[in-house]
């Protein structure tokens, strides 16, 4: 008869703990907003699977299951095809066209289960760099992982991140497999996971700089340069197969393309990149974006690991060197959105995980265990913060909640426009949600109108109140650039304006001053105001 004694049992409930916490955190409220579209590349990339058929004569076959949609590749789209289909099977509803939520939950399942499968690569790369076995270090380990605020908010967005971040970590793992044991096996793997990245967002190409340098630096002679050729071909081939459109409807793809870049570079201005105005490179990236979504702790011992780390360790140099292929160019361009740095978060999160345990293994065993608990308890906090965002209800439905218990029928309400959504959403009253006079206003374009300066006055002379939905206007004009635009918003929050603050809607993570698609897609800071004196 087998014993298992007490500490088996511990490490084993333990572990069960950890896993039941990853998948709680990913999955928890995937349906969050709906129905309606928080997130406008959720919105487009479920509105592309409503699109997909095949139902095409043989004679246009080339447009078998075209999204018409080339801001992503096709893979994302097309699992998450296969994702709505299978909860089209289970609720027994084969036969009917997908709708805009079950493609919408689909794409939320993904990134959730790509979240779920990184948090293990992440794991593998630190043991493979460490070679220590620490059941301590271990659970320590998965707790930071599990509890990164930008793991639990991109698995609850049904958009690319997830993906990307998974396939990126993949290829760091490969390549350090590469390092020490070069197989033709390993290269096949690793135009594979190559040629997903690039089949889910053509940007991801920076990647295979990453298994470049590696096959490079692995191998002599002649062999690098028959593995190099021998990868080139195999990534396109799994570009095409996953990805076919981006050469089938070449000229759609390329126009695409040109016009997400130009936005990208700046070439093109529109208004949802006008935070990005005067904004420094690096600068920008280290106090508005790695700080919230790897919390302080996190942010401050992944940096410390990155520059004191061995530098001597050819792993913990390829880590810096997937992270700096990456980071530079992506930091220099003009728009500057968190999403675009998350490839590299799994990165800082490896960072600090191995700064962490290298201080912890050099401390007095006295002090080992309180000071590791109490860094530990630190790192988790902004993470298990997040999390409450999803625990809870939506905070615009919230607000739509007071809304129709506070503000009289037949109000009229200025709010503004390009907010994702308008708010208040409809509480299943339609009748109710249509006696507001609710005007979704252009504020962008303000300072260039006259018509809309006058506009504005006719509005706040009716306005009983006004929605400030979150800080997407009021915190990215610059003054010199938007004096009338910045003008309204000090006479409002100061009382000039006759209206007075009323109610405001918080997650309460004190965040606003992020980059703004960090707030404003799941949790924005909503203010109401009321008018207590004429304009």
């Amino acid at each position: 008869m087998v014993k298992i004694n007490g500490k088996v049992i511990l490490v084993i409930i333990i572990w069960l703990l950890i896993i039941g916490l990853l998948v709680y955190s990913r999955f928890i409220n995937l349906g969050w907003g709906l129905p309606y579209p928080m997130h406008p590349d959720e919105r487009n990339m479920a509105n592309a699977i409503q699109q997909l058929s095949c139902k095409v004569p043989i004679s246009q076959l080339v447009e078998c299951f075209n999204p018409h949609f080339f801001a992503y590749g096709q893979l994302p789209l097309y699992l998450g095809y296969l994702v709505a289909l299978a909860l089209k099977f289970f609720n027994m509803r084969l036969g009917t066209p997908i709708d805009f939520q079950e493609a919408t939950i689909s794409l939320r399942i993904i990134s959730a289960v790509a979240s779920i499968l990184n948090a293990i690569i992440i794991i593998k790369i630190i043991k493979f760099v460490t070679k220590k076995e620490s059941y301590l270090l271990s659970f320590v380990s998965c707790l930071l992982i599990i509890f990164s605020p930008y793991a639990i908010q991109f698995a609850h967005f049904g958009t690319t991140e997830s993906l990307l971040m998974l396939l990126y970590s993949l290829i760091v793992y490969l390549s350090m497999q590469i390092l020490e044991r070069h197989t033709t096996a390993s290269v096949v793997w690793m135009a594979l996971v190559s040629g997903l990245a690039v089949a889910t967002k053509v940007s991801s190409m920076t990647f295979i700089a990453v298994p470049l340098i590696t096959i490079l630096s692995s191998l002599r002679s002649w062999d690098r340069y028959k593995n190099l050729i021998k990868f080139g071909i195999l990534t396109i081939i799994f570009v095409a197969l996953f990805s076919p459109h981006n050469f089938l409807n070449f000229k759609d793809f390329i126009s695409s393309i040109n016009y997400e870049s130009e936005v990208a570079l700046g070439k093109s201005l529109v208004f949802y990149t006008r935070q990005f105005f005067n904004t420094e490179p690096f600068y920008f990236q280290f106090t508005k974006v790695f700080p919230y979504v790897l919390g302080w702790p996190v942010f401050i011992l992944g940096s410390l690991g990155f520059l004191m780390l061995s530098w001597k360790d050819k792993k913990i140099n390829l880590l810096r060197f997937a992270f700096l292929i990456y980071f530079i160019p992506s930091a220099m361009i003009y728009a500057k959105w968190s999403r675009f740095m998350a490839p590299i978060f799994p990165l800082m999160t490896i960072f600090a995980i191995l700064f962490l345990q290298n201080i912890m293994l050099r401390l007095n065993k006295k002090l080992w265990i309180p000071a590791f608990a109490g860094m530990t308890i630190l790192a988790i906090i902004p993470g298990t913060t997040y999390l409450s965002i999803y625990q809870n209800r939506d905070i615009r439905f919230q607000a739509s909640d007071w809304i129709y218990k506070n503000i009289p029928n037949n109000s009229y309400i200025l709010s503004e426009t390009a907010n994702v959504v308008d708010i208040p959403f409809s509480n299943g009253t339609m009748e109710q949600s249509n006696n507001y006079n609710v005007i979704s206003f252009n504020f962008y374009d303000l300072d260039e109108s006259p018509q809309l300066q006058q506009e504005l006055k006719n509005h706040l002379e009716k306005a009983d109140y006004i929605f400030v939905p979150s800080r997407r206007i009021f915190a990215n004009h610059p003054k010199q650039k938007y004096p009338i635009i910045n003008k309204y918003y000090e006479d409002l929050f100061s009382g000039k304006l006759g209206f007075k603050k009323v109610a405001e809607f918080s997650s309460g993570l004190n965040d606003e001053q992020a980059e703004e698609t960090w707030t404003v897609f799941d949790h924005p800071v909503i203010r109401i105001y009321k008018r207590v004196k004429s304009f």
